[in-house]
Parts: C-alpha cells; structure tokens; sequence
C-alpha cells in the first residue's frame, strides 16, 4: 500500500532514534498521512453526504494532531517549526498561558505567547489608570487618604445664586421673581444645623451661604 510506504518513510524521517514510533513529530507525521488519505477517499467517492462515519474518524484525526501539535508546541517550538515546514501544514500559534512570570522557568521561552503578553499589558495599563491617587490638603499638602476615585475640585459657583433669565409662565407667579432674575434669591442649605444647636469653640460650620461680594 502507498500510504503504509508514506507513513514509513516519514517515521524514518522524523524519528529521533530506532524503532521510535511514538515521538510527538512522529505521531504528527503519521497523523497527517491519515488524514491526507481519509480527504483523498472523500474526495473520490461521492455518496450524496452519507460519509458520516468517515467524516468522524476524518474528527478524531484532527483532534488528535492538535492535541499532539499543541504539546509539541509547549515543550520543542524548534522541533515544532520545523516539523510543520517539512509536512506543509500551518505552523500554529497557540495560545497557552505561561506557567510562570519568571522566564527562566518557562517550558520555551523562543514560543512566548502574544495573546497572554497582550493581556498582561492591558492589565498593567487598567491598574495603572485605577491605581490608588493621595489625597492632600489643599494649604499644608498633608496627605489625607488614598483613594481610586479623585475627587474634582469644587467650583466656585457651587452654591452661590445664578441669574435667570425671565419668562412666562402659565402658573403662578406666571413668570419669575425678580431676585431670581437678578440672581439675589436665598439659597438655603439642607445640611445647615437647626433650632439649638451650639458650636464648638472652632470654626463655625454651616450657616447661610454668604452673599457674594
């Protein structure tokens, strides 16, 4: 038979020493020479959908050889490469974390995986933008607190009274007052204190909100 021939002549190709016929490159090798045949059968004989039974062991090869590929791929990436340059099949490049951020300890440092490497920089770069930030005090820069979330600097605008422009309106006053308009209203705080409350002996908290100068 031819394809008994083939597979000979690649074992005797690939392996390592005699009477090895169970190597990875081996196994790979003679995996593809199935696979090859199987297609050829396929391919010469029609009936009409029905090679369910040769479609699946057609499965079975392939998975096989992945399987046997990828392993190869984690321990020989040389032997890998050139394995897939004799048989004229795609040299794949899988993505198999890396067991170790120590490069001394990896299984092969020549087949460094980019999808792995992609997203240890993604990670960097997120906690890099989220990193803790301090917190100083705005006269003594004494550092308060960290926190992930800065806070923006309040503006100065923020509860002083604004301007509105006047307009209609259907309902009473039917238009706006004329200390709004002017931007002299009252803007009361919820959070100032009530009825009885006595200050400590510091700076006084709360209040009305001074008029603007």
């Amino acid at each position: 038979d031819i394809s008994q021939w083939r597979k000979q002549q690649l074992i005797r190709k690939f392996q390592r020493r005699p009477f090895d016929t169970n190597s990875p490159a081996v196994r790979i090798a003679c995996l593809t020479e199935k696979i090859l045949r199987l297609r050829a059968h396929l391919l010469r004989t029609d009936l009409g959908g029905l090679h369910q039974e040769a479609k699946r062991a057609m499965r079975m090869y392939l998975t096989r050889r992945t399987r046997t590929m990828k392993s190869l791929y984690k321990s020989d990436y040389t032997l890998y490469r050139h394995t897939c340059t004799e048989l004229g099949i795609r040299c794949i490049r899988f993505a198999i974390p890396l067991p170790s951020a120590n490069p001394q300890k990896m299984l092969n440092p020549q087949a460094v995986d980019g999808d792995h490497a992609r997203f240890l920089i993604r990670q960097r770069l997120y906690r890099a933008k989220h990193r803790p930030r301090e917190v100083r005090e705005p006269g003594t820069q004494r550092r308060i607190r960290w926190t992930r979330h800065p806070l923006e600097p309040v503006p100065e605008s923020h509860g002083r009274p604004k301007p509105s422009p006047q307009q209609i309106s259907t309902a009473w006053p039917y238009g706006v007052r004329q200390e709004r308009v002017e931007g002299k209203q009252v803007i009361y705080n919820p959070t100032a204190p009530g009825v009885g409350f006595w200050p400590a002996k510091q700076k006084i908290v709360g209040g009305r909100t001074p008029e603007p100068k």
